[in-house]
């Protein structure tokens, strides 16, 4: 399964979990089978406007099947929706703790969006 966690840096599993989806400057691309680790720039991050959606297009190119953020705006939400990318929320420091947290079923599934969109 490939999952995408929100990162504010480049430092592998030890990257800062970003609380934001949309303005995230990177995404930890973990996919847990193979035990590997991408860490992709967002080019959204500082878009104008729209960063929650075209966000979702990245990770959705990539073949993320779950997303592990601090919140999700609402556009982000219905398009990550669209495209069969389950929402967590998480707490966790770091990318590493965020992933265990969710293989060990100790997210929260997000039903609805819990961020608001970020200028």
């Amino acid at each position: 399964m490939k999952i995408a966690v929100t990162a504010s840096n480049n430092n592998g599993y030890e990257s800062k979990v970003n609380e934001h989806f949309g303005r995230s400057p990177f995404f930890a691309i973990v996919d847990t089978e193979k035990e590997e680790i991408d860490l992709v720039k967002n080019p959204a991050a500082k878009a104008s406007g729209g960063a929650g959606v075209q966000a979702a297009q990245l990770i959705s190119d990539q073949g993320v099947e779950a997303l592990l953020s601090g919140s999700v705006g609402p556009k982000a939400y219905s398009a990550l929706t669209s495209g069969n990318i389950k929402m967590y929320s998480t707490k966790d420091e770091t990318v590493r703790k965020a992933v265990e947290s969710f293989e060990n079923n100790d997210l929260s599934q997000l039903t609805s969006p819990n961020g608001t969109p970020r200028k």
